[in-house]
């Protein structure tokens, strides 16, 4: 008991006092808003099934910046990466939804020469061609398809 009858770590009886852990929580907080805005690159893990040992290291790297550039906040999972015609590389990326749960392995489709990055779209998000950005999705499958299946 302290000089005015409340025990430590209490500010008045029955209640915990908060004060420290809330700063701490707060730092910490604003520190992990402020990395990825401070110009460090943002990054993808790794590749999940090891698809990536016969490519080339530059190559693995730039695939992954590009997916993490895209959906760091996702958690994405970078899967079955393969080489393409033309330097390409093919690959499927799973990442969360707003329920933290997976969606599925989507397709891509890279080119680390000029990093371009395109994942191939849902089928709703091809329906109408009249959309915005109808006619990039359109191109990224024509891509993914042309290069990427068998």
């Amino acid at each position: 008991m302290t000089p005015t009858g409340i025990a430590p770590g209490l500010c008045r009886p029955g209640r915990l006092d908060l004060g420290r852990p809330r700063r701490a929580m707060l730092l910490s907080a604003m520190l992990s808003l402020a990395l990825p805005v401070s110009g460090l690159p943002v990054r993808a893990q790794v590749v999940e099934d090891g698809s990536d040992a016969g490519l080339a290291k530059a190559a693995i790297r730039t695939v992954l910046d590009l997916v993490a550039e895209r959906f760091a906040a996702l958690d994405p999972k970078v899967s079955a990466l393969r080489r393409a015609e033309g330097g390409w590389i093919c690959g499927s990326v799973n990442v969360k939804n707003r329920e933290g749960l997976y969606l599925g392995e989507r397709g891509f489709v890279v080119d680390p020469a000029t990093r371009f990055f395109g994942r191939v779209p849902d089928g709703p998000e091809l329906l109408n061609p009249r959309a915005a950005g109808f006619a990039e999705m359109e191109r990224i499958r024509e891509a993914y398809f042309r290069r990427c299946l068998d």
